[in-house]
């Protein structure tokens, strides 16, 4: 993982904004769009997890605004600094007091995603909009006005400097773009022409005067004639995001190929490029027009001089990822993901990704720790089961079947580390041979098993080894003796599939889950319920046991939410929310005392469990 000279990193960052219950979070989540404060010390990230405030001196994260579990996409200040409008996936937009970054309001209305905010020059109104304008009493949230537009995507505004008018730029259906000044009194179009362009991103200079647009070259055009004033085609950028300076002398871009770019406006010429690492998604100019902020598809945010182009600070841990598998060391001391294309690890100690194990073209969708802990098997969306050496980082090699049918869908691996089971997609459930003190370690197929009639989507060894379970779409869990190669027996109940099975930790019950909304806890001996089944658990994906056998921790399809069960009594003892986008995989700590949960919002949550 990349480090920058400048970069920041505490602690403390880990526990900023935390939700109730959390102890740690790992990461901070997508970058959405970036813009400083209007006193030029605070910096404000539109994250996937909520709206970041850092110290623009420092970079020091100071606060995360997380007043609803969705992502924030869309920041907004007034011009007198006072408030600060934020939206995002929710369709809702938060009115918040800068100064102390508390919720004023919420403004309510939006059917769609809201794509753009701005303030009128008092500050009173704030105008938004989805494709439908609409126009909110900033002290009250309540709805002034709204009105249709003919925008099909892109749309920018701004009130004029003397708030007599609104004035819009956007995309329509008919590859062109359309300028209009809307009167604000009653919101009607009083002036409106169009433009031989379409943009991918547009910016409108401090005094409303010319509008900057990229749909390949850089183009300037005069706002009160449609004129164009100046381009450059020689650099085509596909920029994602533009703003001009304070004094609207420049223009700064934010490209698709890691570039950050300052302009000349009165002659469209490149004064100065800075390479981010990766895909530049938002960028911003101080109020003092001195630094540059960018934010990329890298994780990092980045500060640069305006002048010069040095880097000033670099702030880490925005990863853009979705997490999608999480499981700790058997020392306790690590914490390993599975994301988009790669695994992390992190130091628990103090909260740093200290390796990133890079999976080409693969999501990891499974992971696992051998007992000693000193081989990780990954299980990828290129129907692979891979091993991995912890302490060298080394790929092992893989095994994979023979054609498409043949997909792992779930792994498991022995307590002694010597065998790998497999469910598949063409319903077997297979065991594989794990060599040692080879350069490479994958062996033969030991065995298959044949019984289960649709796709295997989960398997589990005992805690000794000798027996496998493997939960189906076929509704059944099925228990094997793996040293006799028997079925010995078929558990039958559940009246949707079988989406995941776990042990207890003493190997007497079988645990499933299923898309029946049920949790259910089976004798391994008998066969027979040893509880009455949880119920109303929705369609449930993942379950951990903990290692004493005392907690269940489960999480369902498309929830936000992690749920703590008493796993004697089937009691919820516990719920925790915090992710914004759905949770993927939990797992229970080495002492038991900690539930990780790692979400498509691209972070990790920790949770304390050891007072339940």
């Amino acid at each position: 993982m990349e480090i920058n000279e400048g970069a920041t990193f505490t602690h403390k960052n880990a526990q900023v904004g935390l939700p109730d219950g959390a102890i740690t979070r790992l990461g901070k989540g997508k970058i959405n769009q970036v813009t400083f404060f209007p006193d030029g010390k605070r910096l404000a990230v539109a994250s996937s997890i909520g709206v970041w405030v850092y110290d623009a001196e420092t970079g020091e994260a100071l606060d995360l605004l997380t007043e609803d579990t969705t992502p924030a996409t869309t920041i907004a200040f007034s011009a007198d600094g006072k408030f600060f409008a934020t939206s995002g996936e929710n369709k809702a937009i938060h009115i918040w007091d800068a100064k102390t970054c508390r919720l004023k309001g919420t403004c309510v209305g939006h059917k769609n995603d809201v794509e753009y905010l701005t303030f009128n020059v008092r500050g009173d109104k704030l105008a938004s909009t989805d494709g439908e304008i609409m126009v909110w009493d900033v002290g009250t949230c309540e709805l002034l006005k709204s009105c249709l537009t003919d925008f099909a995507s892109d749309a920018i505004m701004t009130y004029t400097s003397d708030s007599i008018h609104l004035l819009t730029v956007g995309n329509t259906a008919n590859k062109e773009s359309q300028i209009a000044y809307w009167d604000t009194q009653d919101y009607e179009i009083v002036k409106e022409m169009s433009l031989e362009t379409n943009f991918n991103a547009a910016a409108i200079s401090p005094d409303q005067k010319i509008l900057a647009t990229e749909d390949g070259p850089l183009q300037f055009w005069e706002l009160e004639t449609g004129k164009r004033l100046s381009n450059n085609t020689e650099w085509v950028g596909e920029f994602q995001s533009m703003e001009f300076s304070p004094d609207g002398s420049r223009l700064v871009t934010g490209s698709r190929w890691d570039r950050v770019d300052v302009w000349d406006v009165d002659t469209a010429e490149l004064l100065n490029s800075m390479a981010h690492g990766d895909e530049v998604l938002s960028v911003s100019y101080s109020p003092d027009g001195e630094t540059i902020a960018s934010g990329s598809d890298d994780g990092t945010v980045r500060m640069w001089d305006a002048n010069t182009g040095e880097l000033r600070i670099t702030i880490l841990d925005h990863r853009p990822m979705e997490l999608y598998s999480v499981t700790f060391s058997p020392d306790g001391k690590t914490l390993t993901c599975g994301g988009e294309n790669e695994v992390q690890w992190w130091d628990l100690q103090n909260s740093k990704q200290i390796n990133t194990t890079f999976v080409r073209q693969s999501d990891v969708h499974s992971i696992k720790f051998s007992r000693d802990g000193n081989m990780l098997v990954t299980r990828d969306s290129s129907n692979k089961a891979r091993l991995w050496d912890v302490a060298t980082g080394r790929f092992l090699g893989s095994f994979r079947g023979d054609d498409a049918k043949f997909s792992f869908s779930s792994i498991a691996i022995s307590p002694d580390g010597c065998m790998l089971a497999t469910g598949t997609r063409d319903n077997k459930v297979c065991i594989w041979e794990i060599c040692k003190g080879q350069l490479y370690l994958i062996g033969d197929c030991l065995m298959t098993f044949n019984e289960h009639t649709d796709e295997v989507n989960s398997v589990a060894f005992s805690p000794d080894g000798r027996k496998l379970a493997s939960g189906s779409n076929d509704k059944t869990i099925m228990i094997w003796d793996v040293d006799s190669q028997t079925l010995l027996t078929t558990l039958t109940g559940h009246e949707k599939e079988v989406n995941n099975v776990v042990f207890s930790s003493d190997g007497n019950t079988v645990v499933s889950g299923s898309a029946d909304g049920t949790i259910r806890f089976w004798d391994v001996a008998t066969g027979e319920l040893t509880c009455p089944s949880i119920s109303d658990a929705g369609v449930v994906t993942h379950l951990a046991c903990s290692p004493d056998g005392r907690l269940l921790a489960n999480i369902s399809e498309n929830e936000k939410v992690v749920h703590i069960w008493d796993a004697h009594t089937g009691e919820l003892l516990q719920t925790f929310t915090g992710h914004t986008q759905s949770i993927n995989d939990v797992a229970f700590s080495t002492d038991g005392e900690t539930v990780a949960s790692v979400s498509s919002d691209g972070t990790v949550l920790l949770w304390d469990v050891s007072k339940l």
